[in-house]
């Protein structure tokens, strides 16, 4: 069965990413731990195996992309709008039958094996989520057409993952969950992850 995975990001610039984070430490500082969360989720998504996607944003950035993370990997810019927005064109790139995973950049312990189990989950249910601890989720996965759980959603809130879960369960739509990882959008949470000192 085919799983193809998809990652949204920003190139890397001073200024453009980690915004919360580069307030409280300064734009070089969010800069360097952004590359470091990026790699480490390219590499979890290099080492599962699965075919995958970088969605990257602004559009005019591919060849900064390629110069930053190797010119191996499938590269198609984002959809404007908010999150929702841009995950929703993702997933509607996906062909009917094949699973569709999103994994997000800001979890530096996401690994392979939570990848492949993902995709275990897909094989019994209609999606699956990975938690964060902070309420939001770093893993979205289902069997396109996905229900609608891209518009009107509280991105970047606490209240993201409840809400998403309201939602499937209003849909009737079946779904388990990995187990919760702490995302880093704060100094905080750079330090208990260990990329800050």
């Amino acid at each position: 069965m085919m799983t193809h995975l998809a990652i949204l990001l920003e190139a890397p610039r001073p200024g453009f990413v980690k915004a919360k984070l580069a307030a409280e430490v300064g734009e070089q500082h969010a800069l360097r731990v952004y590359r470091v969360l990026a790699a480490r989720a390219l590499h979890a998504i290099e080492a599962a195996g699965f075919p995958s996607l970088v969605w990257y944003t602004p559009p005019e950035a591919r060849l900064e992309m390629e110069r930053w993370i190797g010119p191996a990997w499938n590269l198609r810019p984002q959809a404007s709008g908010d999150l929702g927005a841009r995950l929703g064109a993702a997933a509607r790139a996906v062909v009917e039958g094949v699973r569709w995973i999103w994994v997000g950049a800001d979890c530096p312990d996401l690994t392979a094996t939570m990848l492949n189990e993902a995709a275990q989950v897909l094989e019994r249910t209609g999606v699956v989520l990975g938690p964060t601890v902070e309420g939001g989720y770093y893993l979205l996965g289902g069997w396109p057409p996905l229900p609608d759980l891209f518009s009107e959603m509280p991105w970047g809130t606490a209240q993201l993952l409840e809400r998403t879960r309201e939602r499937l369960i209003r849909l009737g739509v079946p779904w388990e969950e990995l187990l919760p990882l702490r995302s880093v959008d704060t100094r905080r949470d750079a330090k208990a992850t260990g990329l800050l000192t």
